[in-house]
């Protein structure tokens, strides 16, 4: 979900279940069976780009609001790239110079909900609400951060909303099961089989909640992985890199539910592998990393 290594031999242990709260049976797969993406590398014309956009900012010195957006954009270009310190840099500068420039602060959110500053984040997506109180994506953030703080009940109420904008998003669907999860895995596990069975198209991403569902196995999703990809089109790979980012991290929140923290944290790390950085998922995944490491 966008915002979103040569990666050595790995072996996942990848489990089917019969239910979420069973026993799990797990088979060891080695590399040559992992479904893998080259990972994504920055392109020539991105880092000129960047260049660019810092000769910009310097043309633009007489002119605040100017500067302003190509502090955001060079942030963009830089978060792409993996260069979070730049990024985040530039970022704030932005709103240095434009204080209601609500993009950026979109970003500051993300940036703190991933470092565990949640203070920062929740004054971020509250300045969001206040200047841009139609925002479509305020409710998600900041759900996504109030769940990552431990205040569910709050999260739980900012992703109804945010699921409730777009009903047919696979993403939301699942955000909003895990503060559900904390409160009442049972109930939690009612409403998103309804959830799912509500959704009117046929997206990919659609067969990660189905795992969650207990409508299909992890190794039935797994099978899937290659569905309606091209391998001769000219963005194969990249459609791949982007659909295994999602794959992996969502998969590694569901080992993590079950407590299968072995499984998690590979499927966490398959998840950056492919270096999506755009992807809310990839800086997502660095954050449960780290809680797996403090366990």
């Amino acid at each position: 979900m966008k915002r979103c290594l040569s990666l050595l031999i790995v072996t996942a242990l990848l489990s089917g279940c019969s239910s979420l709260s069973g026993s799990f049976s797990t088979d060891d797969r080695t590399p040559s069976e992992l479904i893998l993406a080259e990972p994504l590398q920055v392109n020539y014309q991105t880092e000129i780009m960047l260049m660019r956009y810092s000769q910009l900012i310097l043309d633009a010195k007489d002119d605040r609001s100017r500067q302003a957006r190509y502090f955001y954009e060079r942030g963009l270009l830089a978060d792409s790239m993996g260069l979070r310190s730049l990024a985040h840099a530039d970022f704030q500068r932005s709103l240095t110079l434009q204080p209601d420039f609500v993009p950026a602060y979109n970003f500051i959110g993300l940036y703190m909900t991933q470092t565990e500053q949640f203070d920062e984040a929740f004054d971020a997506y509250d300045s969001i609400a206040q200047l841009d109180p139609e925002n479509n994506y305020v409710f998600l953030n900041r759900g996504i951060a109030l769940y990552y703080g431990e205040r569910y009940g709050l999260a739980i109420d900012d992703l109804v909303s945010a699921y409730n904008e777009a009903p047919n998003d696979p993403f939301r669907t699942l955000w909003l099961y895990y503060p559900e999860y904390q409160v009442n895995a049972e109930e939690a596990l009612k409403s998103v089989q309804a959830r799912y069975n509500q959704h009117i198209d046929d997206v990919w991403s659609w067969n990660i909640v189905s795992l969650y569902t207990q409508a299909i196995s992890e190794t039935e999703l797994l099978a899937k992985l290659l569905d309606g990809l091209d391998k001769n089109a000219p963005n194969y790979n990249e459609i791949l890199a982007h659909r295994l980012t999602e794959t992996y991290f969502y998969l590694g929140k569901y080992k993590a539910l079950m407590n299968d923290d072995s499984a998690a944290e590979s499927y966490f790390k398959l998840a950056l592998s492919n270096n999506v950085y755009e992807f809310i998922e990839h800086g997502y995944a660095r954050l449960e990393l780290s809680r797996l490491a403090a366990k």
